[in-house]
């Protein structure tokens, strides 16, 4: 053995092969791999669960190690990341919430609704937007073209309305995608 080849496996530390010969993982840093056919290392983390390989993109061992702990840390930070719900899905716990809100009568409850109808039929395109996509610009917009083709007091009804369900995706995002999941999974009470 020549004394490279030496340097080079005590800078590895115990190196062992996969069954099938493809994989090199390294007992000393146990979330590293290197693919043997090419030499490219790859990260393999676990992340709430979720097993991870991502191309570290090196075939240099120093590089490799580094560029391991940054795709840790950076794929933790991003485990705590969550996506706000589409429109749609606001729309569902509001009508759950209002399904089971005592405080309004049924006919009041029927009105929401008919605001939300009416809601859908003049701007469909929101319902695929995230909570977060919604822009002031587009609500004024949508707002000026409602209030020439229904009556005022309509009118502000359905910006109420609007006005709820995105407060729902909102306290639905803050709370976290398991709470508003985990709702919109709940079979109705009766």
């Amino acid at each position: 053995m020549s004394q490279t080849d030496n340097q080079s496996g005590s800078r590895k530390r115990d190196e062992t092969l996969s069954k099938d010969g493809q994989w090199r993982s390294f007992p000393k840093v146990p979330c590293l791999l290197q693919y043997v056919n090419n030499g490219n290392y790859y990260g393999r983390i676990r992340v709430n669960g979720k097993l991870i390989r991502e191309s570290l993109k090196t075939t240099v061992w120093t590089t490799a190690r580094m560029r391991l702990t940054d795709l840790q840390k950076e794929q933790r930070e991003n485990s705590n990341r969550v996506e706000p719900p589409k429109f749609s899905e606001a729309v569902e716990l509001f009508k759950q919430e209002l399904e089971h809100d005592t405080t309004l009568k049924p006919q009041s409850k029927k009105y929401r609704l008919y605001c939300l109808t009416k809601l859908q039929r003049t701007w469909p395109e929101l319902w695929e937007l995230r909570i977060n996509e919604i822009t002031p610009e587009a609500c004024k917009e949508w707002a000026a073209k409602l209030v020439s083709e229904i009556a005022c007091h309509y009118y502000n009804n359905m910006l109420g309305t609007l006005k709820q369900i995105l407060q729902t995706g909102i306290k639905a995002h803050r709370d976290g995608p398991s709470h508003w999941l985990q709702t919109m999974r709940q079979p109705p009470r009766n």
